[in-house]
């Protein structure tokens, strides 16, 4: 647990500044959701409550962090 809080805060942190394209078929869902802009915790919390309201998925941040590190997104662009 002490890990989890320690790597959102460090998320948090990233001042890095990135454009990003986050489309929900690319994490192996059916879906025609696309989330076009800044890299921010913001956008993350967006596409997790997507993943939770359109498909019944509770990820927390972290999860969906790791998703998005996984697809060749570094943390450091990751901004506040």
């Amino acid at each position: 647990m002490k890990n989890k809080h320690l790597q959102f805060l460090y998320i948090s942190q990233i001042i890095e500044n990135m454009t990003i394209k986050l489309r929900c078929n690319d994490y192996g869902y059916e879906c025609d959701l696309v989330l076009d802009e800044e890299l921010t915790v913001g956008l993350i919390k967006k596409l997790r409550d997507h993943f939770e309201e359109k498909h019944g998925l509770d990820y927390t941040i972290e999860a969906v962090t790791q998703m998005i590190t996984n697809r060749g997104h570094s943390l450091e662009s990751i901004k506040k």
